[in-house]
């Protein structure tokens, strides 16, 4: 028994010495390694009980090991799992960095491993956040407005260990370069993009780790549910994120809004859209014609002026009345508020118009058929013999002489080019403005056929046309074998085209 209780002190003398040469903290922070950590407090209270145990004896040996067996009792110091060399999660927050925006949807911050938490901002700038429900896991933090502040976290994990976690907020105040847009269809591109401003765009908003720790804010307002755009009439304007900014597009005339919203900051932006409108967009007549007036409409009372491209071939007044005064085709532009809108006017000869017209008409008929071999008998047309009978009963045969036969195309493009009847040998684009109806155009679409240029087509230019959704463009009539009828087409300007003529001038 003596020798038991002698092994016993010199054990205890052990320990004590051990525990003596030990130096403890309080206190750590979310820096130092995850190792365990433990309090002067549970050093004491292990050493107490040591002291306890080496006073007892066998019989009261027995009993603490009763006790010890017995849940209800405090373990023993082997029993505890905070000895050192056993390692232990500390709290720790699901991010230390925070960007929110101001009037935002608030973000849930998580605490991890914590038994019991309090939370304290920076004193330098207290009132741009606010907290709530605040809990051991976790602080609702709302934005309020712009600056940067820090949150303090002091965590108690599961073994009584203190930790400082700290978590940098920036608060950024999102705003619109503009909230009212004025937008004209007349514009080569009725589009504008309005810029966010208050934010930067290649940080991450409300980063979690989780679902945004590799897209910014660009590139989310792509594809977050949080961040969305509509308008309030898809048939006035249409709106969407791109490239961190917003982009709206004219569709028609009209006053509508578009709503947006991004991490719970709403915004809505007047649009309206303007479209300048004549009451005609081409004119196609004839030298001697009567006056024609042109009307510009959706003003809202801003001056207009007139101006013509060519006076030789139309002249405008202040009010917009139109003198014919000579073949050709000319631009008259109505100038408003910054901006153009032009009507094509284009001046043929007498006979030329008059040409067109009955091609036109033959165009109509629904009993046309195309054939060569028929080409001069009635309701049949192959293409040159549809020029030449158009233009035979005023006079103009092409340089032909034979009573009852036609030209060949090519036959026709060089009476044009050797009579002074050419106005171009190649393709003319329709806003050129040089082509007038009644005009023949001259094709090569086979390659070498041993005749003039190799012309082997040909087609009458019918005029200028007009349409909202393509603009301004040109039509052909002509009699083709793919339809197997005359008919009329939009003018193309292509490499199969070798010449252009004008049979009549006067």
């Amino acid at each position: 028994m003596i020798k038991e209780n002698v092994r016993k002190e010199i054990c205890l003398l052990l320990i004590l010495s051990i525990v003596a040469s030990l130096t403890f903290s309080q206190t750590i922070y979310a820096t130092t390694a995850n190792a365990a950590v433990y309090t002067q407090k549970n050093i004491e209270k292990q050493s107490l009980r040591l002291a306890a145990e080496q006073k007892t004896d066998d019989l009261t040996a027995n009993q603490d090991q009763t006790s010890v067996d017995n849940p209800s009792e405090e373990p023993s110091v082997m029993d505890q799992t905070n000895l050192p060399g056993i390692s232990h999660e500390l709290p720790t927050l699901n991010t230390e960095h925070l960007h929110l925006i101001a009037g935002g949807i608030p973000y849930e911050l998580q605490v991890l491993n914590a038994s019991n938490v309090s939370y304290e901002l920076s004193k330098e700038s207290p009132s741009i956040i606010d907290l709530s429900k605040e809990t051991a896991h976790s602080v609702v933090i709302t934005p309020i407005t712009a600056g940067n502040t820090i949150l303090i976290v002091n965590a108690i994990g599961s073994d009584g260990t203190q930790t400082v976690l700290t978590c940098e907020i920036t608060v950024s105040e999102l705003s619109l370069a503009e909230e009212s847009v004025n937008l004209y269809l007349n514009d080569q591109n009725p589009n504008i993009d309005i810029a966010i401003q208050g934010i930067d765009l290649d940080t991450m908003y409300y980063e979690t780790g989780k679902d945004w720790q590799d897209q910014c804010i660009r590139d989310a307002m792509n594809t977050d549910v949080q961040c969305m755009i509509r308008t309030g009439n898809s048939k006035i304007a249409d709106a969407w994120f791109r490239d961190g900014s917003i982009h709206i597009k004219g569709i028609a005339k009209g006053i509508t809004n578009a709503r947006l919203t991004i991490y719970g900051v709403s915004f809505s932006i007047r649009i309206q859209v303007h479209h300048y409108t004549l009451n005609k967009y081409v004119i196609n007549t004839y030298k001697g014609s009567s006056v024609k007036s042109l009307k510009l409409k959706g003003t809202q009372g801003h001056k207009v002026t007139w101006i013509s491209g060519n006076k030789n071939v139309a002249s405008v007044s202040k009010t917009g009345i139109v003198t014919i005064n000579g073949i050709g085709t000319t631009k008259i532009t109505a100038k408003v508020n910054g901006r153009k809108v032009i009507c094509i006017v284009s001046v043929s000869s007498p006979t030329a118009y008059r040409v067109v017209k009955d091609a036109r008409e033959i165009s109509k008929k629904k009993n046309i058929q195309y054939s060569q071999n028929m080409r001069m008998s009635q309701n049949y047309y192959d293409c040159s013999s549809l020029v030449y009978r158009c233009y035979r009963p005023y006079g103009i045969r092409f340089g032909y002489t034979h009573p009852t036969w036609a030209p060949t195309a090519a036959e026709e493009g060089f009476w044009c080019k050797k009579s002074g009847h050419c106005i171009a040998e190649g393709a003319l684009e329709i806003l050129n403005c040089k082509l007038v109806p009644g005009d023949t155009i001259y094709y090569s679409f086979n390659g070498d056929n041993g005749r003039y240029m190799n012309i082997d087509h040909t087609a009458i230019f019918s005029g200028y046309a007009y349409d909202d959704s393509i603009g301004y463009y040109g039509t052909v009539i002509e009699a083709s074998s793919s339809s197997n009828t005359v008919t009329e087409r939009m003018y193309y300007s292509s490499d199969n085209i070798k010449l252009i003529g004008r049979p009549s001038k006067k």
